[in-house]
Order: C-alpha cells, then sequence, then structure tokens
C-alpha cells in the first residue's frame, strides 16, 4: 500500500490509506509502522472495529470517497482477488482508488 501511495502521488492522485491492526496482533504491529507512512491504528477486544464494518476479517479493504462515503468493499475472501503480492490484486486495488478519486 506504501508502494502505490507513492505511485499514485507522483501521478497526482492524493490518496491516504490507514490500517487497522487486529486486537490480538499488538506485537506485530511495529514491521507495518516501520515501513509506511500511514497510520496504523491499534484495534482493541473492546471495540473490534471490523465486525462494525461489515463483519469484516483480516486484510479485508475498505475503499472511501472523497466525501467519506464507502465506494468498495473487497473482502479477502471475496470473488476479486485483492493479494496486493500479485499483479492482479495490487492493479485492482489500484483502479477501484482511483475510480474512487473521481467520484
Amino acid at each position: 500500500m506504501e508502494q502505490m501511495r507513492l505511485e499514485l502521488k507522483k501521478a497526482g492522485v492524493d490518496v491516504y490509506f490507514l490500517a487497522v491492526n487486529k486486537a490480538d496482533a499488538v506485537d506485530d504491529q511495529s514491521a507495518l509502522v516501520a515501513r509506511c507512512s500511514f497510520p496504523l491504528f491499534q484495534d482493541l477486544d473492546s471495540v473490534q472495529s471490523w465486525q462494525l464494518h461489515f463483519g469484516g476479517q483480516k486484510d479485508d479493504i475498505y475503499v472511501y470517497d472523497k466525501n467519506g462515503k464507502l465506494f468498495d468493499y473487497l473482502p479477502i475472501a471475496g470473488p476479486r482477488s485483492t493479494n496486493l503480492s500479485t499483479p492482479e490484486g495490487y492493479q485492482l486495488l489500484k483502479d477501484v482508488v482511483i475510480a474512487a478519486t473521481k467520484k
């Protein structure tokens, strides 16, 4: 996501990414924070923020437009590949993000 953010910025597309770390993954957050400039929010057992978003799961992706309205929901187990380690998954997210900026 950091690479994508930089590519989009270079192309003149201003986007903001953020990540929500699983409540049970507190020990893993420093590795992500060290690689990315976007914010990482820590979910808590008492909050369960993923459950507030359509019953989301780890690695689900929510894309909002500039007005804060949900533009697209990309569940990890959905019909569209959201694996950012693959060219297809990376391009899918990039296309959705660009489309959301035009809405």
